[in-house]
């Protein structure tokens, strides 16, 4: 049931970011929501999932980094921190 109301989900959102008729608001709720089910699930798997899917360019996922690490006021030698932590073996 999860997976149908998530894909139902997804359809809805991709209408959205094809119209571009999203508030900034908006825009912020749905990235917040994404952002804490991958925490949720990354946690609950013990790894890291590949968060985004093959049709998500770089651009757009450079823009979307850059613009988290700015909303928590990290620096880019805290991004490289927080990236050797997830290297290392268990």
């Amino acid at each position: 049931m999860r997976d149908a109301e998530a894909q139902a989900a997804i359809a809805v959102l991709t209408q959205l970011a094809d119209s571009g008729d999203l508030s900034p608001e908006s825009v912020r709720a749905v990235v917040s929501a994404a952002t804490r089910l991958y925490a949720q699930a990354s946690d609950r798997d013990g790894e890291s999932i590949p968060p985004l899917a093959s049709d998500v360019s770089t651009t757009d996922a450079m823009i979307l980094a850059c613009a988290l690490l700015k909303s928590q006021n990290l620096t880019p030698f805290d991004m490289a921190v927080w990236f050797s932590r997830s290297q290392r073996p268990t």
